[in-house]
């Protein structure tokens, strides 16, 4: 019997942390995962997604060979064929399209299934080769990092450890309970050294069991309730001036605009009481280490890009960037630690392909002439689960003239649609490149399996796919391993500047910290804070209102503890944990409406009507209804999930979704 052995990885999916795993093995099976106690940042720490990991890598649901639809689009009927059938039926259709319409009415769909550098971007090369339209992949955080990019250009803030190490933290718009985990430990550790915590939120998360208070800013407005206490500094002669004379750009022409911003008019805007503002204003400015830890749900807004940009004049206004430990956390980079240009080849494309957003899936695929989406390549994402204005997706997916591959590991809602499925591996059956988007750790992986049953990693896909279209570059004859190795011998600037320790630890597969910059050397073309843009827009930072609807309720949706998205619905005891679809619903809310606890309610807007359970709860203030969590079809009560509300609109700055900047209004269909 072939010997156990404990072999590291690095959690694939998308959460700040990446933690780093243990993963005990034969080489054939894995046994159990654990936390790498000499990680850096994790320090031997999973969730509870993770610390069972092995229950999806070897899940009977496991889809291990390709398979071939033989029944109704979204039905689920499928036969197994081979991977050479699979591959030949492929290229016939691919080519029969691009001779009739062109490449570009062929789209990839995918997004952060995993977060591993090879297997996120494994599809560029192919489809810049092919030349198919372009995805822009923006559903998440692109507005918080263009709302960044307009004061503090792509400065790396603090690293979620310096938490540890501040007295006064400031958690705007983040779960961290959630999906930051590492920063709840951080936090919890100031506390004990006496640091004061704040929560603004839309309503009382999980993380408000980590604040000393609680700010509730009704949604879309961050903006304003950030400018407001920039205001009150400013009345209060509290504003640090010779940190922004020494550090930043433009501060005269905003501090001149502040004066347009009231109490009265803030308390109205935001639902914030006037005193708490001012406690909040004052504490901050008078800490020795403030921090702002930023989450993206502020940027899921209409005005989200803004929004960011507001809050970060906060710790601007206040000096904290040059305080110990001080400034923001939340736009930590990893960035330009691999050369992914080796990965994505850019130089395969050879001419300007049209750019579809992957939150407009719905109207691309129902719309879009000129030529028309014809076929559908969706691999690490479930569109049919995630995307906006989900009764369009469904549409579009539906069609019978839509030649769809869904590359997967499991029979999702998506997946149900395709034509084709292509079976994919798990993270612990491929190599792959980690650098975390929550910290400035990063980690080469190794294979600790082989692949199960046919699956292949989504590379080694492209390269088969690339290969059969008699596509000639090297880089399609590569392995997933072979490119990797070429990637990390193609040492950067970043991987030269390690220690001789730390590379000798990156080169022995453990996890490093990528040395922390100064918080004042502001990467910006001036090298400072810039408040003022010209070339904008919106030259200054300012509040704008968020054209969210005129429903007389905001939308809120929002991740929840048990689920990561639409992953991990293989594992049941996950999705008994999340339970059943839930609205959470004021008090107030649900009397005017005559809605009980636990009773089936309807939300509807100009999108769709969405069934769910009502959870009457003091969570939520009055005017906000909340949905945690990313449901399928099976958990849904009449086939939509929340998506189904949620537009297809986009942000003021880095075309993302509007997630949270949504409008509805509900009632009970009870008696």
């Amino acid at each position: 019997m072939p010997e156990k052995v404990w072999k590291r990885s690095v959690c694939p999916f998308d959460c700040p942390d990446s933690c780093g795993l243990l993963v005990e093995t034969d080489g054939k099976t894995v046994y159990r995962v654990k936390g790498d106690p000499e990680h850096p940042v994790t320090r031997g720490f999973l969730c509870r997604k993770m610390v069972h990991y092995e229950r999806t890598v070897h899940s009977p649901e496991r889809i291990l060979t390709p398979l071939r639809r033989i029944g109704k689009k979204g039905e689920g009927k499928f036969a197994p064929i081979s991977w050479d059938e699979a591959v030949g039926e492929m290229t016939e259709r691919w080519k029969e399209i691009i001779a009739r319409f062109g490449a570009q009415a062929i789209l990839p769909y995918s997004y952060a299934g995993t977060e591993h550098k090879l297997q996120f971007s494994a599809g560029h090369a192919f489809f810049n080769r092919l030349g198919a339209s372009k995805l822009e992949r923006t559903i998440c955080a692109s507005a918080k990092d263009v709302g960044f990019e307009q004061i503090i250009g792509s400065t790396p803030g603090q690293n979620p450890e310096a938490l540890a190490h501040c007295d006064y933290i400031i958690i705007w718009g983040s779960n961290v309970t959630a999906t930051w985990l590492h920063a709840q430990a951080n936090i919890l550790e100031a506390k004990k050294r006496g640091a004061h915590v704040v929560l603004v939120e839309t309503y009382r998360t999980s993380a408000a069991s980590l604040a000393d208070e609680v700010v509730l800013v009704r949604p879309g407005t961050d903006a304003y309730l950030a400018l407001m206490m920039d205001r009150i500094l400013q009345q209060e002669d509290k504003v640090d001036m010779d940190f922004l004379k020494e550090h930043s750009l433009g501060w005269e022409k905003f501090l001149e605009s502040l004066p347009s911003y009231s109490l009265e008019e803030a308390e109205k805007i935001t639902a914030v009481p006037s005193e708490q503002m001012t406690s909040v204003a004052r504490g901050f400015a008078a800490a020795k280490s403030p921090v702002i830890l930023f989450g993206a749900g502020m940027s899921r807004h209409g005005n989200g890009a803004m929004a960011v940009r507001c809050v970060t004049t906060l710790a601007a206004v206040t000096g904290a960037f040059a305080k110990p430990n001080g400034g923001i956390i939340g736009n930590v980079s990893t960035g330009g630690v691999y050369c992914l240009d080796m990965i994505e080849r850019p130089d395969f494309q050879k001419e300007p392909l049209r750019t579809i957003n992957m939150n407009q899936l719905g109207s691309a695929l129902c719309d879009l002439q000129e030529p028309p989406i014809m076929s559908l390549y969706v691999y690490s994402s479930n569109p049919a689960c995630i995307a906006p204005h989900q009764s369009a997706v469904l549409r579009g997916l539906a069609r019978e003239n839509l030649f769809t591959v869904v590359h997967e590991r499991f029979m999702t809602d998506t997946a149900k649609y395709a034509d084709i499925i292509l079976p994919a591996d798990t993270s612990v059956e491929h190599g792959d490149l980690a650098a975390s988007y929550g910290t400035r750790c990063v980690q080469r992986v190794d294979p600790v399996i082989s692949p199960l049953g046919a699956c292949k990693c989504n590379f080694d896909t492209f390269a088969l796919l690339g290969r059969a279209m008699g596509f000639e570059e090297d880089y399609f004859t590569q392995t997933n391993e072979t490119l990797k190795e070429a990637v990390l011998a193609a040492s950067t600037t970043i991987q030269q500047g390690l220690s001789a320790e730390s590379k000798a630890k990156f080169d022995a597969g453990l996890a490093v910290l990528l040395p922390q910059k100064d918080a004042c050397a502001f990467e910006t073309e001036s090298g400072k804070i810039e408040f003022y843009h010209p070339e904008l827009a919106e030259p200054l930072p300012r509040y704008l209102p968020d054209p969210s609807g005129s429903y007389p309720l905001h939308l809120v949706v929002a991740p929840h503890q048990a689920m990561l998205n639409s992953s991990f619905s293989e594992r049941e005891e996950l999705v008994r944990a999340r339970g059943e679809m839930k609205l959470l619903i004021s008090p107030d809310d649900a009397k005017r409406r005559g809605i009980h606890d636990g009773s089936i309610v309807e939300a509807w807007n100009d999108l769709a009507r969405v069934r769910f359970f009502a959870s009457v709860t003091e969570k939520v203030p009055s005017g906000t209804v909340v949905a945690e969590g990313v449901y399928g079809k099976k958990q849904s009560l009449n086939g939509f999930t929340v998506n189904a509300l949620l537009k297809e609109a986009l942000t003021d700055g880095g075309r993302a979704a509007t997630l949270c900047g949504n409008t509805v209004d509900i009632k009970t269909i009870e008696g």
